[in-house]
């Protein structure tokens, strides 16, 4: 077993545990009406959102004990067990608003899980390939099938915006791993053919696309009952918001208000000071996520740290688009403050994957960037991304030094004469000397 080297990331910790504390006010305020009209209990979804959160809690705490190595050791057998997952949902799984996404009812979402399950995957195939997946046939075909297999799979539920985030997630992690980018421009053309003929042959995906069209010029004119109250509802949050609990559009106004468009409420009732705080802890976990991917050691931690905290990223700002009006409505929820079971837990025990590699993964002392970039495809990353702003950031700082203090810079002392050279000079004085007395 792998032996501790580094420290778990507290920020990351902090920034988490704000989001869904956040996120617990807010399922509370926005699902009080629905829960006592629907099941006569106003606190039917707070209740169980705290069992889920607990649950994810004790689930981050062990994924974050366990040396994350661990997890590349078994990413084939998991993969396994996330696509039987897949196939089982869609032939019996439970349907609701015209989908099959979960299990008992709408408790368990296998795609959650699978989101998570395909970065671990990916993260150790892409490290066993190392410089070979520029070749066609070792990196290109086999991920273009494997992201093939597994979007088909998660579309056939309907649930095109997490086919959208697995593939995006994976895209990423397969340029990081050293793929060319006329590879990736290839795998982003086949991909929006693929979405342009999933939205033209889906009425309800098209029926969206439409509605959202129509929305573009004003939203809150939208023929759409969704994008219409969610955007009348942020707007009327003004700066300070109404205040926690006195939000208007919750009561019936807007579709699944603790779920999907949970931000909406946000807005709201905690207004643009509220929202911006939501924004903030996200820019912190994603900043925290990074370094931890940039302190890693080895390929798959730095695979993995980038694929969880990416994955988590794009979500967040796909749903905060969605209240928007940026695009159109997706289904994808809000990381750590929606409500949901499957969703929290697997949030959670991500972030416990993060902290192992926090933890097992970088070294205490890598506190700088320069020595916390340890696996070789960090480095290249780095240098890829870099475009050599280093050296000309340290050229602009050298002369804005020179210039800001309005003097020269000071001249290079001259080197004490040694032993051999004073007597040199001592000679060659006393010949000159003896010259001018001839």
């Amino acid at each position: 077993m792998a032996k501790p080297s580094g420290s778990y990331d507290l920020t990351l910790v902090l920034s988490v545990l704000g989001l869904v504390m956040v996120g617990l006010v807010m399922v509370f305020s926005a699902s009080f009406y629905q829960g006592l009209d629907g099941y006569e209990d106003a606190y039917y979804f707070i209740t169980r959102q705290v069992m889920w959160v607990g649950l994810g809690l004790v689930a981050m705490v062990i994924a974050a004990r366990i040396p994350y190595q661990f997890w590349e050791t078994w990413s084939v057998l998991l993969l396994g067990v996330a696509l039987l997952m897949l196939v089982a949902v869609v032939v019996m799984g439970s349907d609701l608003f015209g989908a099959k996404r979960t299990f008992f009812g709408g408790s368990v979402q296998p795609s959650e899980a699978a989101k998570v399950i395909v970065i671990i995957y990916i993260s150790a195939w892409l490290t066993s390939k190392g410089e070979r997946i520029k070749d066609l046939n070792v990196g290109l075909i086999p991920f273009g099938v494997l992201m093939g297999v597994i979007a088909a799979l998660v579309v056939a539920q309907p649930n095109i915006s997490t086919a959208i985030l697995i593939v995006l997630t994976a895209s990423v992690l397969f340029f990081i791993a050293g793929a060319e980018p006329r590879q990736i421009l290839l795998i982003a053309f086949l991909a929006g053919i693929t979405l342009w003929v999933v939205i033209t042959q889906s009425d309800y995906a098209g029926n969206r696309i439409d509605q959202y069209l129509a929305s573009t010029e004003n939203p809150m004119n939208s023929p759409s009952w969704q994008i219409r109250n969610t955007t009348v509802a942020v707007v009327s949050g003004g700066p300070l918001g109404a205040g926690i609990g006195a939000g208007e559009m919750k009561a019936g106004w807007i579709p699944l208000s603790w779920s999907d468009n949970i931000f909406a409420v946000v807005g709201e009732e905690m207004g643009l000071l509220g929202s911006l705080l939501v924004v903030i802890l996200f820019a912190l976990f994603a900043y925290r996520g990074f370094q931890i991917a940039l302190r890693a050691r080895d390929n798959f931690g730095m695979l993995m740290a980038t694929g969880i905290t990416s994955m988590v990223i794009f979500q967040a700002v796909l749903n905060l688009a969605v209240i928007l009006a940026l695009v159109p409505p997706t289904g994808v929820t809000l990381p750590f403050i929606s409500y949901g079971g499957s969703s929290m837990m697997v949030l959670l025990a991500s972030v416990g994957l993060l902290l192992s590699v926090s933890k097992y993964g970088t070294t205490a002392q890598a506190s700088t960037a320069k020595l916390a970039r340890r696996s070789p495809m960090g480095e290249s990353t780095y240098a890829r991304l870099d475009f050599g702003w280093r050296d000309r950031w340290s050229r602009l700082s050298s002369s804005g030094s020179g210039r800001s203090t309005g003097r020269a810079k000071p001249r290079t002392p001259k080197k004490p004469a040694t032993k051999s050279t004073s007597r040199t000079t001592r000679t060659s004085r006393t010949t000159r000397k003896t010259r001018s007395d001839k």
